[in-house]
């Protein structure tokens, strides 16, 4: 297959076992499917396409699909793709993604052509997910020295690759001239690059790594390079991660747990002030994500994470569930069971995380799982009147 064909795709439509809400499997569970990271844009404005990545061909390419016609068509082809960093520009016309960890592209949505934006050099490695302003004027990313880098396509290489302090640097990029920068740069590893939205000058990125032996995994740093500051200072056994921007730039969210304990805790925090709020309590959740204005939370249950060093002392049960979170209620209601093994598939940590997110109008939520055979995509419907619990 090459750019331009088109998939049909026959959706199943079933009722969630425990909660009674519509579930549609958008993916068939024999192709291997999945949605970009959970904090990239992959709806279009009106919530009628959908970007997202399939093994259609062999490969791993982006398709956009046209929900209401259940057609989707392919965007890139070939080998290569980044296919949990892409992300569609604010205009709905383009997608941005990195190729072979060497070549940011811009796709047109119409026509497929291909822009090259900027080329890592030869001795850097492109890594992770590179995220636009709000304005998608430019991007931040990570490049890892090429000396360092090594494929990380297990949970072994990714603890492995913490002890080693990779020569990384935080950089911009100009989409329209390809002109790059370097904000930061350190002999740690780096990852986790997000513009504050509707504020060019601060950008949130981490310190990689199980989550239980980096120093802090949140820090600030202006857009010029200055003020590197820490979001948090860990207590003694926390654990933090899986931290985004609430989509209007009112604070940074993220999950904190403790050595021991099964449940985890929401947290926010002011960017103005410094200051870090406790949101509410939840069940033991992985990824956190919120609507446009952090009303409403969503999160994917999980078990004990594979992301740290002590397992024995994090063992929590697996909690099958996808969770939404009324913030003014300081409460929270089971959506539908995502049922996902989180396994390494086919070289990729990442693949069978649900990585949920709403979709523009809050009525659903787009997640994947591969509880049907392979990973697929579903969107669940929120529930009616669903039952609250509240949180301590």
């Amino acid at each position: 297959m090459a750019k331009g064909m088109r998939v049909k795709l026959v959706y199943e439509v079933s009722q969630d076992p425990d909660t009674g809400v519509e579930v549609t499997r958008l993916t068939p569970p024999e192709v291997t499917c999945h949605r970009n990271y959970f904090y990239q844009k992959c709806f279009t404005n009106d919530g009628s396409k959908l970007l997202f990545a399939g093994e259609f061909d062999g490969n791993w390419n982006y398709y956009l699909l046209d929900i209401a016609a259940g057609e989707a068509v392919q965007l890139t082809e070939g080998t290569g793709d980044n296919t949990f960093g892409g992300f569609l520009s604010p205009d709905d016309k383009s997608l941005y993604y990195v190729k072979n960890e060497r070549t940011l592209l811009e796709v047109n949505l119409e026509t497929q052509v291909e822009r090259e934006v900027y080329r890592v050099p030869a001795d850097w490695v492109g890594y992770g997910t590179w995220v636009a302003n709000s304005d998608c004027t430019k991007l931040v990313g990570i490049e890892i020295s090429k000396d360092d880098w090594v494929p990380l396509n297990d949970w072994k290489i990714f603890h492995d690759f913490f002890h080693k302090g990779p020569h990384c640097r935080l950089l911009r990029v100009d989409l329209q001239t390809g002109e790059s920068a370097v904000i930061h740069q350190e002999k740690n590893w780096l990852g986790h690059p997000i513009y504050r939205p509707f504020d060019d000058n601060t950008v949130a990125f981490c310190h990689e790594g199980p989550h239980d032996l980096v120093d802090a995994r949140m820090w600030m740093v202006n857009e010029d390079g200055s003020n590197v500051r820490k979001v948090k200072e860990h207590a003694e056994g926390e654990s933090c991660t899986h931290e985004f921007w609430v989509p209007n730039g009112s604070s940074l969210i993220y999950v904190s747990y403790l050595k021991g304990q099964q449940g985890r805790t929401i947290y926010s925090y002011n960017p103005e002030t410094g200051v870090n709020a406790e949101v509410m309590q939840m069940p033991a959740c992985s990824h956190l994500m919120s609507n446009f204005d952090g009303t409403l939370l969503v999160g994917d249950g999980s078990g004990t994470p594979v992301d740290v060093k002590d397992t024995g002392g994090y063992t929590i049960d697996n909690d099958p569930y996808l969770y939404a979170f009324d913030v003014a209620k300081k409460a929270y209601f089971r959506v539908a069971r995502h049922d996902t093994s989180w396994a390494t598939f086919a070289n990729s940590r990442q693949v069978t995380h649900p990585h949920p997110s709403f979709t523009p109008d809050d009525s659903a939520i787009l997640f994947s799982s591969d509880k049907d055979g392979k990973p697929a995509l579903y969107i669940a419907k929120m529930p009616a009147n669903p039952e609250l619990i509240s949180a301590k």
